[in-house]
């Protein structure tokens, strides 16, 4: 290996590096537990490096990929699952956000749903976030253990897998990540705006309409019937 390639890996890793001393040092302070710091350094850089690679992949030709692979149509998740559509609707890091998740089983019938307005973010991005918390929480307060997210946004699905490089939503992103454990089963889907329509009406009704006061519900909104129906047609 040249020493400039050795370098920029070097480079590449040291978020990975920072991350992986912190959680070694919460383990250290709550568990009394420590790994050995030699091997700690040797896997982080061998999943830093793995993760580069994969990365540089996927810009090569991922995204033709991506865009392909993008449902249609909603698409049901495993018999025993939930699956959870949602959608934050950010305008400016100076007005509300609008949220909504509504639920279904694997038949497409749906369970659940719920709307409400949050406090104004710095960026879209954190308020994605912010609605994903709104969401597991919500989910977890209802007793379901097993969680299939649906969300428009691959950068919060990337900011969930790869923590470390997204060093500015640190304080977020271990909170979802506390969440989350608390489920038995959790995963993270993509969805295009065609699969996830019902969850984007929803939130961009809150602040249209101003319907800011909290609100849950069984089933759909009755005026979003027709739109329930043809979102998952394709599929079921």
């Amino acid at each position: 290996m040249e020493a400039s390639t050795f370098n920029q890996e070097r480079r590449q890793a040291i978020p990975w590096i920072l991350w992986t001393i912190w959680k070694n040092r919460n383990s250290l302070l709550y568990a009394e537990t420590q790994e050995s710091p030699s091997l700690l350094v040797q896997r982080t850089l061998e999943e830093a490096t793995l993760w580069n690679k994969l990365n540089k992949a996927e810009s090569n030709g991922g995204q033709v990929q991506a865009d392909m692979g993008m449902p249609k149509y909603w698409f049901p998740p495993t018999q025993g699952m939930i699956k959870c559509n949602l959608h934050a609707s950010w305008r400016s890091d100076k007005q509300f956000i609008g949220v909504a998740w509504i639920t279904r089983n694997h038949r497409g019938d749906v369970c659940m749903h719920a709307r409400d307005a949050l406090v104004p973010t710095s960026d879209k991005l954190a308020a994605e976030m912010e609605c994903l918390l709104w969401v597991l929480r919500s989910l977890r307060d209802l007793r379901i253990e097993e969680a299939s997210i649906g969300t428009e946004s691959q950068k919060l699905i990337n900011a969930i897998k790869t923590p470390a490089h997204w060093p500015r939503y640190r304080c977020l992103l271990r909170q979802i990540e506390t969440v989350c454990l608390e489920f038995t089963v959790i995963e993270f889907k993509v969805e295009s705006r065609e699969s996830n329509k019902v969850a984007r009406k929803i939130s961009t009704s809150v602040l249209r309409d101003g319907r800011l006061r909290s609100y849950l519900a069984l089933g759909g909104p009755a005026w979003l019937h027709d739109l329930i129906q043809t979102e998952v047609i394709g599929e079921l």
